[in-house]
């Protein structure tokens, strides 16, 4: 999700059709709370005289269904507005942000940017602030928003609703520091089919499970910023020793990363303990430059379900914890220029086989994001595993809804077979969000390419090409073949109950993926999750059990298949 472009100046007021016109704003607050957006307000309106403003104004916005208040600053001039957010950002509001607002001053309707990110590449790095203190404003990671299932639509979710940040003095001697915490648990149980290939070894059923605790430290001085994410975790169960884990997303492994952050603590047939630094990173900043360094999440192109463009750690389709996505060890250097374009310089460090660090194995990669009328894009160009990789993306508002398209071209996806074929993956999706019976409902559907995939599986699956099983093995690719349908969508019940459902259906063999889960805030800082994993489709269809092999006997062992239960909680504090 990307920032809506500033050159709409009228924006579909939900529910009513009505065109609104907008005028340009400078964020410096967005708060569930209007109890804490009121305080802000009152404390930018006593900083007139150092920051000169036409207007300190709250307007509400709603965002993944949850309402919000932002607190936003009209310059005298529109004209004035970005030299207005400089002046903001230097003056204790480092974290400013442009957008639109509806222009009858005092109004306080409901804009919904329907899944559209408004923040620039350059400024997200505290584009949110925390309920806990509206004079300060929480840090939070510079992984942009995108629409992820299958609840979150963020691919970090640093600030959730209720999060609290504890802010500490005295710990460093100079700037502010954040602390702040995730206890999540997590437990599924999987009906095996029984000509599973597993059966023999846990039985007619799996059960797995975990529960970690994630801790965030961040500290800010000056221009720079610190970050380190430590992760203490326990994982048990029958598919631990096959290396499944009922739809978590959760990477345990640094080998192949540049520096080794994980230690095992103790590990059996059916548990693991272990800890790990998932974020390790230094940021400077200034108005127009950043430059990270360490270990950090990147994210790029616009899939809902598939990613084509982001070939660094992507969500699988089905994975359930989206929280936090895995960081790599790299150089990020970011610029954004007055026009709001923005450019990004990308290098991802990796160790090969031998325990090398290899340009072999690394990835760099550029990216430039801008505007051309309406028509948000951006420009790919990448060594990714010494392969090149070119990419472009589209957005376009089209109504109340957002048309997106990712097209990569890859030159191969495995080293070793020195594949000179090119490839193109893509996606083309559509997603909408309105108002329906008090609640919100928010819909999408997109189609995927890939060229490297199977147009027919072989019965039984023995081997895969040699491209497709290189983008398997690194976790670029989720699915055998080449093109699939994914829609879905969800409905807010009650401001604390949704309900969300997603289908993958796999257009060669009509076979399909159903994933149906229910999200309830049990309380202010606490989140629940019931979902439920099926599958349709025939004998040797992809969703259903797979033939990998036979018995002496003729039966054939499987894989795959089955319906699966998970409930997950989170709390934050």
């Amino acid at each position: 999700m990307k920032r809506l472009p500033l050159c709409l100046v009228c924006l579909l007021c939900l529910g009513s059709g009505q065109v609104v016109w907008a005028e340009p704003a400078v964020v410096i607050g967005s708060f569930s709370s209007l109890e804490n957006a009121t305080a802000l307000q009152n404390i930018a309106a006593d900083q007139r005289l150092i920051i000169r403003v036409r207007e300190v104004r709250i307007v509400q916005t709603r965002r993944e269904g949850q309402l919000l208040h932002r607190v936003v600053l009209l310059a005298l001039e529109s004209a004035d507005t970005k030299a207005l957010q400089q002046t903001a950002q230097r003056n204790g509001y480092e974290g400013a942000w442009l957008t639109d607002v509806e222009a009858d001053v005092g109004s306080t309707a409901v804009l919904d940017y329907s899944g559209v990110d408004p923040f620039p590449a350059a400024e997200r790095a505290r584009q949110q602030q925390r309920d806990a203190d509206p004079r300060k404003v929480a840090p939070v990671t510079q992984e942009p928003a995108k629409p992820l299932l299958p609840l979150y639509r963020n691919a970090e979710q640093a600030a959730q609703p209720g999060e609290r940040t504890w802010w500490v003095s005295g710990w460093l001697p100079k700037g502010e520091t954040s602390l702040t915490f995730r206890l999540k648990g997590f437990a599924s149980t999987a009906d095996l089919p029984a000509t599973d290939f597993s059966r023999s070894y846990v039985g007619s059923r799996r059960e797995d499970g975990a529960v970690d605790l994630r801790s965030m430290l961040q500290h800010e001085v000056g221009n720079w910023s610190f970050e380190l994410a430590h992760t203490a975790l326990v994982q048990y169960g029958k598919g631990l020793f096959l290396g499944q884990m009922g739809g978590e997303q959760i990477v345990v492994s640094d080998d192949l990363r540049l520096m080794n952050l994980t230690e095992g603590l103790n590990e059996g047939s059916r548990h693991r303990s272990l800890h790990r630094l998932d974020r390790l990173n230094a940021r400077w900043r200034s108005d127009r430059w950043a430059v990270t360094v360490g270990r950090q999440a990147v994210s790029w192109g616009s899939g809902i379900v598939f990613q084509p463009l982001d070939p660094f750690n992507p969500f699988a389709p089905t994975a359930v914890d989206r929280d936090y996505k895995a960081g790599d060890d790299l150089i990020l250097v970011e610029r954004l220029f007055d026009n709001g374009h923005d450019a990004q310089l990308l290098h991802v460090f990796r160790r090969d086989a031998q325990d090398l660090v290899s340009g072999e194995v690394a990835s760099t990669a550029a990216k430039w994001h801008g505007y051309a009328g309406s028509v948000e894009f951006e420009l790919i160009a990448a060594q990714h595993f010494d392969t090149e990789f070119f990419g472009v993306s589209g957005r376009i508002p089209v109504g109340p809804a957002v048309l997106r398209s990712d097209i990569a071209m890859r030159r191969g996806i495995g080293q070793s077979q020195q594949n000179e074929d090119w490839g193109v993956l893509g996606i083309v999706n559509i997603d909408v969000a309105f108002p329906w019976r008090d609640g919100t409902v928010y819909a999408f559907a997109e189609y995927f390419h890939n060229d490297f995939g199977l147009t027919e599986l072989p019965s039984p699956l023995t081997s895969v090409p040699l491209d497709l099983q290189a983008g398997l093995a690194r976790g670029e690719f989720f699915n055998l073949m080449r093109d699939y349908v994914a829609v879905g969508g969800s409905f807010e019940w009650h401001p604390l109950l949704t309900q969300q459902l997603t289908v993958i259906t796999n257009l060669h063999d009509s076979s399909s993926l159903l994933q149906m889960q229910f999200a309830y805030d049990v309380g202010q800082n606490q989140n629940m999750q019931l979902g439920w994993i099926g599958s349709t489709g025939g004998t040797g269809d992809e969703f259903a059990p797979i033939s990998v092999g036979a018995l002496p006997t003729g039966q054939p062992i499987t894989q795959g298949g089955g319906d699966r239960v998970y409930l997950r909680w989170a709390g934050y504090f």
